[in-house]
Protein backbone atom coordinates (compact mmCIF):
# COMPACT_ATOMS: atom_id res chain seq x y z
CA UNK A 1 0.00 0.00 0.00
CA UNK A 2 1.43 3.63 -1.32
CA UNK A 3 -0.75 6.63 -0.29
CA UNK A 4 0.07 10.16 -0.27
CA UNK A 5 0.55 9.69 3.71
CA UNK A 6 1.50 6.27 4.09
CA UNK A 7 5.41 5.12 3.62
CA UNK A 8 7.19 2.27 4.22
CA UNK A 9 10.85 3.17 4.78
CA UNK A 10 13.53 1.58 1.84
CA UNK A 11 16.48 3.92 3.23
CA UNK A 12 18.15 5.96 5.98
CA UNK A 13 18.47 8.54 2.81
CA UNK A 14 14.84 8.59 2.43
CA UNK A 15 13.75 9.09 6.27
CA UNK A 16 14.69 12.83 6.17
CA UNK A 17 12.62 13.02 2.90
CA UNK A 18 9.57 12.09 4.33
CA UNK A 19 10.10 13.13 8.04
CA UNK A 20 10.44 16.79 8.88
CA UNK A 21 11.41 17.45 12.47
CA UNK A 22 10.70 20.70 12.22
CA UNK A 23 7.19 21.12 10.78
CA UNK A 24 4.06 20.77 12.89
CA UNK A 25 2.52 17.57 10.65
CA UNK A 26 1.43 14.40 13.37
CA UNK A 27 3.43 11.81 12.43
CA UNK A 28 2.65 8.39 13.28
CA UNK A 29 6.07 5.72 13.03
CA UNK A 30 5.41 1.77 13.17
CA UNK A 31 8.69 0.10 14.15
CA UNK A 32 8.52 -3.67 13.51
CA UNK A 33 10.42 -6.88 12.63
CA UNK A 34 9.48 -9.82 10.44
CA UNK A 35 10.59 -12.25 12.96
CA UNK A 36 7.73 -10.65 15.32
CA UNK A 37 4.40 -12.49 14.74
CA UNK A 38 2.55 -9.18 16.63
CA UNK A 39 3.86 -6.84 13.68
CA UNK A 40 1.84 -8.54 11.37
CA UNK A 41 -1.72 -8.03 12.47
CA UNK A 42 -0.54 -4.30 13.82
CA UNK A 43 0.66 -3.71 10.50
CA UNK A 44 -2.71 -4.17 8.95
CA UNK A 45 -4.05 -1.95 11.88
CA UNK A 46 -1.41 0.54 10.87
CA UNK A 47 -2.85 0.89 7.30
CA UNK A 48 -6.52 0.95 7.94
CA UNK A 49 -5.26 3.85 10.32
CA UNK A 50 -3.63 4.95 6.73
CA UNK A 51 -6.36 5.16 5.03
CA UNK A 52 -8.97 6.74 7.61
CA UNK A 53 -6.23 9.80 8.85
CA UNK A 54 -5.23 11.76 5.97
CA UNK A 55 -3.87 14.87 8.28
CA UNK A 56 -1.43 12.44 10.35
CA UNK A 57 1.67 10.43 8.24
CA UNK A 58 2.33 7.09 8.55
CA UNK A 59 6.01 5.72 8.38
CA UNK A 60 6.37 1.80 8.53
CA UNK A 61 9.99 1.31 9.96
CA UNK A 62 11.64 -2.32 9.78
CA UNK A 63 13.22 -1.67 13.59
CA UNK A 64 16.92 -3.86 12.89
CA UNK A 65 16.65 -2.58 9.36
CA UNK A 66 17.37 1.35 10.61
CA UNK A 67 19.19 0.59 13.88
CA UNK A 68 20.23 4.52 14.26
CA UNK A 69 16.39 5.61 14.14
CA UNK A 70 15.47 2.82 16.28
CA UNK A 71 18.12 3.95 18.70
CA UNK A 72 17.16 7.58 18.39
CA UNK A 73 13.65 7.04 18.97
CA UNK A 74 14.84 4.05 22.17
CA UNK A 75 12.75 1.52 20.55
CA UNK A 76 13.50 -1.63 22.70
CA UNK A 77 10.58 -3.71 21.18
CA UNK A 78 8.47 -4.28 18.40
CA UNK A 79 6.15 -3.60 17.41
CA UNK A 80 6.09 0.05 18.72
CA UNK A 81 4.52 2.49 17.77
CA UNK A 82 6.05 6.13 18.37
CA UNK A 83 3.48 9.89 17.78
CA UNK A 84 5.71 12.79 16.75
CA UNK A 85 5.21 16.11 16.20
CA UNK A 86 8.14 18.95 15.64
CA UNK A 87 10.86 16.82 16.48
CA UNK A 88 9.33 15.77 19.69
CA UNK A 89 7.97 12.53 20.94
CA UNK A 90 4.30 12.77 22.27
CA UNK A 91 3.02 9.49 22.81
CA UNK A 92 3.90 6.17 22.71
CA UNK A 93 2.03 2.57 22.11
CA UNK A 94 4.36 -0.41 22.85
CA UNK A 95 3.21 -3.83 21.76
CA UNK A 96 0.13 -5.25 20.13
CA UNK A 97 -2.14 -3.04 21.61
CA UNK A 98 -4.75 -2.13 18.72
CA UNK A 99 -7.47 -0.11 20.79
CA UNK A 100 -4.45 2.18 22.59
CA UNK A 101 -2.86 2.55 19.19
CA UNK A 102 -6.68 3.64 17.77
CA UNK A 103 -6.97 6.27 20.63
CA UNK A 104 -3.30 7.53 19.85
CA UNK A 105 -4.03 8.64 16.75
CA UNK A 106 -7.40 9.77 16.89
CA UNK A 107 -6.56 12.12 20.03
CA UNK A 108 -3.31 13.96 17.20
CA UNK A 109 -5.24 13.68 14.39
CA UNK A 110 -8.63 15.31 15.60
CA UNK A 111 -10.57 12.86 13.94
CA UNK A 112 -12.79 10.95 16.23
CA UNK A 113 -14.00 8.46 13.38
CA UNK A 114 -10.30 7.18 13.48
CA UNK A 115 -11.11 4.96 16.82
CA UNK A 116 -13.95 3.23 14.99
CA UNK A 117 -12.41 2.76 11.71
CA UNK A 118 -9.80 0.83 13.40
CA UNK A 119 -11.45 -0.73 16.29
CA UNK A 120 -13.39 -2.23 13.24
CA UNK A 121 -10.49 -3.05 11.61
CA UNK A 122 -9.17 -4.56 14.45
CA UNK A 123 -12.44 -5.66 16.02
CA UNK A 124 -12.33 -9.01 17.23
CA UNK A 125 -9.20 -10.12 15.87
CA UNK A 126 -7.36 -8.03 18.52
CA UNK A 127 -6.58 -10.79 20.61
CA UNK A 128 -4.96 -12.65 18.07
CA UNK A 129 -2.59 -9.95 17.64
CA UNK A 130 -0.94 -10.70 20.66
CA UNK A 131 1.93 -13.67 20.22
CA UNK A 132 0.90 -16.74 22.20
CA UNK A 133 2.70 -17.42 25.46
CA UNK A 134 6.00 -18.59 24.25
CA UNK A 135 7.22 -20.40 27.86
CA UNK A 136 6.11 -22.70 30.08
CA UNK A 137 5.00 -21.61 34.07
CA UNK A 138 8.33 -22.96 34.67
CA UNK A 139 10.75 -21.91 31.89
CA UNK A 140 9.01 -18.39 32.73
CA UNK A 141 9.79 -18.66 36.61
CA UNK A 142 13.37 -19.37 35.29
CA UNK A 143 13.04 -16.08 33.20
CA UNK A 144 11.72 -14.44 36.44
CA UNK A 145 14.74 -15.34 38.61
CA UNK A 146 16.85 -14.20 35.85
CA UNK A 147 16.04 -10.79 35.11
CA UNK A 148 15.41 -10.34 39.01
CA UNK A 149 18.71 -10.85 39.73
CA UNK A 150 20.82 -9.53 36.24
CA UNK A 151 21.50 -6.43 38.16
CA UNK A 152 22.23 -5.72 42.30
CA UNK A 153 19.32 -3.34 41.61
CA UNK A 154 16.44 -4.18 39.00
CA UNK A 155 13.55 -2.25 39.21
CA UNK A 156 10.65 -3.45 37.09
CA UNK A 157 8.64 -0.20 35.83
CA UNK A 158 6.34 1.25 33.15
CA UNK A 159 8.62 2.97 30.24
CA UNK A 160 12.18 3.46 30.52
CA UNK A 161 14.49 5.75 32.73
CA UNK A 162 14.35 7.93 30.05
CA UNK A 163 11.06 7.60 29.17
CA UNK A 164 8.59 6.66 32.37
CA UNK A 165 5.12 6.15 31.35
CA UNK A 166 3.29 6.73 34.97
CA UNK A 167 4.02 9.13 37.84
CA UNK A 168 4.54 6.29 40.30
CA UNK A 169 7.75 4.64 37.91
CA UNK A 170 9.00 8.72 37.57
CA UNK A 171 8.81 9.14 41.40
CA UNK A 172 10.93 5.90 41.67
CA UNK A 173 13.26 7.24 39.10
CA UNK A 174 13.95 10.72 40.48
CA UNK A 175 14.24 8.65 44.38
CA UNK A 176 16.94 5.96 43.12
CA UNK A 177 18.56 8.78 41.20
CA UNK A 178 18.30 11.65 44.24
CA UNK A 179 20.15 8.72 46.03
CA UNK A 180 22.88 8.17 43.17
CA UNK A 181 21.76 4.31 43.70
CA UNK A 182 22.52 2.40 40.41
CA UNK A 183 20.10 -0.06 39.04
CA UNK A 184 18.63 -1.65 35.98
CA UNK A 185 15.42 -0.89 34.97
CA UNK A 186 12.74 -3.74 32.90
CA UNK A 187 9.95 -2.13 30.65
CA UNK A 188 6.83 -3.89 31.77
CA UNK A 189 4.93 -2.29 28.85
CA UNK A 190 6.53 -3.76 26.45
CA UNK A 191 6.11 -7.12 26.94
CA UNK A 192 2.65 -8.37 28.69
CA UNK A 193 3.30 -11.60 29.60
CA UNK A 194 6.18 -10.72 31.90
CA UNK A 195 4.28 -8.35 33.49
CA UNK A 196 1.33 -9.93 34.45
CA UNK A 197 4.12 -13.51 35.80
CA UNK A 198 5.86 -10.41 38.14
CA UNK A 199 2.47 -9.99 39.72
CA UNK A 200 2.29 -13.69 40.74
CA UNK A 201 5.99 -13.95 40.94
CA UNK A 202 6.51 -10.97 43.56
CA UNK A 203 3.22 -11.80 45.16
CA UNK A 204 2.54 -8.01 44.25
CA UNK A 205 -0.18 -6.71 42.18
CA UNK A 206 1.26 -3.40 41.01
CA UNK A 207 4.29 -1.52 39.91
CA UNK A 208 6.74 -0.59 39.68
CA UNK A 209 8.38 -3.36 41.81
CA UNK A 210 11.89 -3.40 43.09
CA UNK A 211 14.35 -6.21 43.88
CA UNK A 212 18.25 -5.71 45.38
CA UNK A 213 20.26 -9.18 45.15
CA UNK A 214 17.13 -11.13 44.01
CA UNK A 215 15.17 -10.55 46.57
CA UNK A 216 11.64 -8.19 46.45
CA UNK A 217 11.98 -4.97 48.21
CA UNK A 218 8.69 -3.50 47.77
CA UNK A 219 6.96 -1.02 45.85
CA UNK A 220 7.28 2.86 46.02
CA UNK A 221 5.74 3.24 49.42
CA UNK A 222 7.95 0.75 50.86
CA UNK A 223 11.09 2.22 48.94
CA UNK A 224 10.26 5.50 50.51
CA UNK A 225 10.20 4.54 53.84
CA UNK A 226 13.56 2.18 53.45
CA UNK A 227 15.10 5.68 52.26
CA UNK A 228 13.61 7.81 54.59
CA UNK A 229 14.84 5.55 57.40
CA UNK A 230 18.23 5.02 55.66
CA UNK A 231 17.67 0.73 55.47
CA UNK A 232 17.52 0.76 51.39
CA UNK A 233 20.53 2.69 51.55
CA UNK A 234 22.68 0.18 53.63
CA UNK A 235 21.09 -2.80 51.62
CA UNK A 236 22.19 -1.58 48.25
CA UNK A 237 26.09 -3.11 47.84
CA UNK A 238 28.70 -0.58 47.43
CA UNK A 239 29.05 0.78 43.65
CA UNK A 240 31.50 -0.20 41.47
CA UNK A 241 33.05 2.00 38.51
CA UNK A 242 31.99 1.38 34.70
CA UNK A 243 35.13 -0.46 34.00
CA UNK A 244 35.20 -2.74 36.53
CA UNK A 245 31.46 -3.94 36.04
CA UNK A 246 32.50 -4.58 32.21
CA UNK A 247 35.22 -6.41 33.15
CA UNK A 248 33.76 -8.77 35.45
CA UNK A 249 31.15 -9.17 33.05
CA UNK A 250 32.96 -10.46 29.80
CA UNK A 251 35.09 -12.50 32.34
CA UNK A 252 31.88 -13.92 33.57
CA UNK A 253 31.89 -17.00 31.43
CA UNK A 254 34.21 -18.34 29.51
CA UNK A 255 31.71 -18.11 26.39
CA UNK A 256 29.88 -14.37 27.07
CA UNK A 257 27.12 -12.82 24.48
CA UNK A 258 25.87 -9.62 24.87
CA UNK A 259 22.25 -9.59 22.96
CA UNK A 260 19.30 -8.22 23.07
CA UNK A 261 16.71 -9.74 25.41
CA UNK A 262 17.52 -13.35 26.63
CA UNK A 263 18.38 -16.46 25.02
CA UNK A 264 14.87 -17.63 25.82
CA UNK A 265 13.19 -14.42 24.73
CA UNK A 266 15.17 -12.83 22.45
CA UNK A 267 14.21 -9.24 21.53
CA UNK A 268 16.30 -8.59 18.11
CA UNK A 269 16.74 -10.75 14.92
CA UNK A 270 19.84 -10.72 14.94
CA UNK A 271 20.09 -11.96 18.74
CA UNK A 272 17.99 -14.40 17.72
CA UNK A 273 19.81 -15.80 14.73
CA UNK A 274 22.97 -15.67 17.41
CA UNK A 275 21.54 -17.70 19.86
CA UNK A 276 19.86 -20.26 17.31
CA UNK A 277 23.70 -20.75 15.95
CA UNK A 278 25.44 -21.12 19.24
CA UNK A 279 22.29 -24.22 19.49
CA UNK A 280 23.58 -25.83 16.75
CA UNK A 281 27.55 -25.62 17.91
CA UNK A 282 26.12 -27.36 20.96
CA UNK A 283 28.38 -24.66 23.34
CA UNK A 284 27.69 -23.58 26.50
CA UNK A 285 27.49 -19.84 27.35
CA UNK A 286 26.22 -17.10 29.79
CA UNK A 287 24.42 -14.36 28.62
CA UNK A 288 24.02 -10.21 29.68
CA UNK A 289 20.68 -8.55 27.86
CA UNK A 290 22.18 -5.04 27.47
CA UNK A 291 18.44 -3.47 27.13
CA UNK A 292 18.13 -3.98 31.12
CA UNK A 293 21.65 -1.44 31.90
CA UNK A 294 22.23 1.06 29.18
CA UNK A 295 25.26 2.09 30.76
CA UNK A 296 26.76 -1.20 30.14
CA UNK A 297 25.17 -1.33 26.47
CA UNK A 298 26.76 2.26 25.81
CA UNK A 299 30.10 1.77 27.85
CA UNK A 300 31.02 -1.73 26.22
CA UNK A 301 31.00 -0.13 22.36
CA UNK A 302 33.61 2.24 23.51
CA UNK A 303 35.13 -0.69 25.77
CA UNK A 304 35.95 -2.85 23.25
CA UNK A 305 35.26 -0.43 19.82
CA UNK A 306 32.78 -2.26 18.22
CA UNK A 307 29.69 -0.65 17.54
CA UNK A 308 27.10 -2.85 17.24
CA UNK A 309 24.79 -5.67 18.76
CA UNK A 310 25.26 -8.98 19.64
CA UNK A 311 28.78 -9.44 20.59
CA UNK A 312 30.76 -12.23 21.31
CA UNK A 313 33.85 -12.82 23.48
CA UNK A 314 35.93 -15.61 24.64
CA UNK A 315 37.91 -15.82 27.84
CA UNK A 316 37.53 -11.72 28.23
CA UNK A 317 38.42 -11.14 24.31
CA UNK A 318 36.10 -9.67 22.04
CA UNK A 319 35.33 -11.93 19.27
CA UNK A 320 33.20 -10.39 17.16
CA UNK A 321 29.65 -9.51 16.24
CA UNK A 322 26.98 -11.91 14.44
CA UNK A 323 28.68 -12.03 10.84
CA UNK A 324 31.81 -12.66 12.29
CA UNK A 325 31.24 -15.41 14.51
CA UNK A 326 28.91 -16.96 10.99
CA UNK A 327 31.99 -16.47 8.87
CA UNK A 328 34.20 -18.58 11.78
CA UNK A 329 31.29 -21.07 12.19
CA UNK A 330 31.54 -21.64 8.93
CA UNK A 331 35.00 -22.16 8.04
CA UNK A 332 35.34 -24.18 11.19
CA UNK A 333 37.83 -21.25 13.16
CA UNK A 334 35.14 -21.26 15.73
CA UNK A 335 34.84 -24.65 16.67
CA UNK A 336 38.63 -24.87 17.53
CA UNK A 337 38.70 -21.35 19.52
CA UNK A 338 35.71 -22.74 22.06
CA UNK A 339 36.35 -26.58 21.67
CA UNK A 340 36.69 -26.70 25.55
CA UNK A 341 33.06 -25.02 26.01
CA UNK A 342 32.00 -28.05 23.68
CA UNK A 343 28.94 -29.96 25.49
CA UNK A 344 30.01 -33.36 26.49
CA UNK A 345 27.68 -35.20 24.06
CA UNK A 346 29.41 -33.49 21.31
Amino acid sequence: MTTANYTVLQSDEQFPEVFDPASTTIYALNFWAAWAPPCAQMNEVFEELAAKNSAVKFIKIEAEKFPDISEEYEIAAVPSFVIVKEGKVIDRVEGANAPELSKAIAKYSGSASSTAASASAAGSNVAHSVAPPSLSPEEMNARLKELTSSSSVMIFIKGTPTAPRCQFSRQLLEILTAQNIRFSSFNILADDEVRQAMKSFSDWPTFPQVYVKGEFVGGLDVVKEMVASGEFQALVPAEKDLKTRMDELVNKAPLMIFIKGSPETPRCGFSKKLVALLADQSVTYDSFDILEDDDIRQGLKTHVDWPTFPMVFFKGELLGGLDIITEMVENGEFTQVVAEVKSPSQ
